[in-house]
């Protein structure tokens, strides 16, 4: 873990137990006032660094609590980012699998076709004798 990232985390836990140094006490806590405490300039929390992914939604939970809410993170970047992981990996073993039943039929199709070929050969060579079972 980055220096600033621990330094963000230690800003928010400050936040969070309502002992900040450099915001007033009982502010808001969001992304602004994170940095803020942290001594870092409003905006340095970005949604756009992955690397703040977990602590923003970190912020987000505090802010929640703070107020008395709720607060799910059913749809955080993080669990989000987890789903489409799992996803991409059953899309994977999926497009396998179809490989495999793709090359499976191919083979009984190159197979059907060569009997047919024997049979007719064989046909052919017979003058005819050998008995057409279609209806």
């Amino acid at each position: 873990m980055s220096k600033a990232l621990i330094n963000l985390n230690e800003a928010l836990n400050r936040l969070i137990s309502n002992t900040p140094i450099r915001v007033p006490k009982g502010s808001k806590i969001n992304n602004d006032t994170v940095a803020l405490e942290a001594g870092l300039k409003r905006g340095a929390v970005k949604r756009s660094r992955p690397e703040l992914a977990e602590l923003l939604d970190d912020i987000k939970e505090a802010e929640a609590k703070r107020l008395g809410k709720e607060y799910s993170k059913k749809n955080s970047k993080i669990v989000l980012q987890t789903e489409t992981l799992k996803l991409k990996q059953q899309l994977k073993e999926l497009q396998d699998k179809y490989d495999a039943q793709l090359s499976q039929i191919n083979s009984l199709i190159f197979e059907n076709h060569q009997l047919k070929r024997e049979i007719q050969f064989l046909n052919e060579e017979n003058n005819n004798k050998i008995i057409n079972f279609k209806n």
